[in-house]
């Protein structure tokens, strides 16, 4: 089996809105995104090019969480979605909503919610009938 070595110039050719995202930060992004997918050879992620994409998924998600994109959107620390907001001396608050605990931090980005869907069935239970 094999690990994933991050490739700077393919995660950028991936996700250019993150072009705000310096090369210096995006080795810590990968770091920090095999905190939540495991990126040895024990890995659930068996493929090493579907668990590269997976990885920068979780890379993108991190970034536009923490740095936002090119375009400003993103980056606010906010958890949760925006459920109300004010103008006169800026108000605004988030909350969780109907969403459950286990992927909320997930809903924060397009990139965490398509890593959510994409790893679903790691996250689901075998059954093999009439095995012992």
């Amino acid at each position: 089996m094999a690990i994933v070595v991050l490739d700077i110039s393919k995660f950028r050719a991936m996700f250019p809105e993150f072009s705000n995202v310096t090369d210096a930060q995006l080795p810590f992004l990968f770091d920090q995104a095999t905190d939540y997918l495991n990126n040895t050879d024990f890995s659930l992620v068996v493929d090493v090019i579907k668990r590269e994409r997976l990885l920068y998924l979780l890379m993108a998600h991190l970034a536009y969480v923490r740095y936002g994109d090119v375009k400003g959107n993103g980056g606010t620390g906010m958890v949760g979605r925006l459920s109300s907001a004010s103008e006169g001396s800026v108000s605004v608050s988030s909350e969780a909503g109907q969403i459950e605990f286990r992927y909320m931090w997930y809903t924060q980005s397009q990139y965490g919610m398509e890593y959510w869907q994409a790893t679903k069935v790691y996250r689901m239970a075998n059954y093999y009938p009439g095995c012992v």
